[in-house]
């Protein structure tokens, strides 16, 4: 098969989805925050409707500021071209159809010393009290709420509603008691 029929195929399936999409329950909106948006895997970002999400299983590398998007069934961003998967995150989650799920379980910093190099703890789910090492963007503070997937170790995107930004942070560990917690930041902040 040529390389130009290859890619008439590609842009008659895009085509047949697209439309597939549209028929179904698609509306416009923009992508307010991360700048850059970048599509790729656990990215939490906010649209121009208030509604926040997570981008699931791929890796895009967009790199896109503000881009207008369409969202369909509530599980699929269309951005030029590409058809991510996403998922509706936090009391948004049902929204549009008029229905509130309720506030989901917040997760709040219940402890950030200064002096402390970049560790906060973190608690409101049932994950446990979360140890966090903060690694750019918005540098949160005690009291702040965050929205993302913190229940796996490693780097995270995450989202702080509080003050409308995003930042990046690592999970060093979670499903914390209270005092295991305690001990673990103490020897962190020495």
């Amino acid at each position: 098969m040529s390389k130009l029929t290859f890619t008439f195929l590609q842009i008659i399936f895009l085509m047949f989805n697209s439309s597939v999409l549209y028929a179904q329950n698609c509306y416009k909106t923009s992508i307010l925050v991360p700048t850059p948006f970048m599509g790729n895997h656990d990215e939490v970002f906010k649209t121009s409707d208030d509604r926040l999400w997570q981008v699931t299983n791929e890796y895009s590398y967009l790199y896109d500021y503000y881009p207008t998007v369409d969202i369909c069934n509530e599980n699929k961003l269309i951005i030029k071209g590409k058809i991510l998967n996403i998922v509706p995150i936090g009391a948004n989650k049902n929204r549009r159809q008029g229905q509130n799920s309720g506030t989901s379980a917040q997760i709040k910093i219940i402890y950030k010393k200064s002096g402390c190099r970049s560790y906060f703890l973190a608690d409101g789910d049932v994950g446990g009290i979360y140890l966090l090492e903060w690694y750019g963007g918005y540098d949160p503070n005690e009291g702040e709420s965050i929205i993302g997937d913190l229940r796996s170790y490693g780097m995270k995107d995450i989202f702080y509603p509080d003050s409308n930004s995003s930042g990046r942070v690592y999970v060093d560990d979670y499903m914390l008691s209270r005092s295991s917690a305690i001990e673990k930041i103490s020897k962190k902040c020495r």
